[in-house]
């Protein structure tokens, strides 16, 4: 294969990896903007569950608390 044949194919590569149409992009704030909608959404859904959660442990907590000092109270 001579040194110009070779060149020329190389030359032509590009032309025939977009010859498919319009010139590919690569649009940072595109996928910036879709990875932080996604972890938006990924937190959210985890502070939906984790939420209720903790204020159902910290009330069964406060409520175990004031039953055993009732309970206390009670006995004397």
């Amino acid at each position: 294969m001579s040194l110009p044949l070779v060149a020329s194919k190389l030359a032509a590569s590009p032309v025939a990896l977009f010859a498919g149409g319009g010139t590919p992009t690569f649009d940072v704030s595109t996928i910036v903007s879709g990875a932080v909608e996604s972890t938006q959404s990924q937190v959210f859904t985890v502070l939906g569950i984790v939420v209720p959660a903790i204020v159902t442990v910290t009330a069964a907590v406060v409520g175990i608390k004031f039953a055993i000092g009732w309970v206390r109270k009670i006995r004397g």
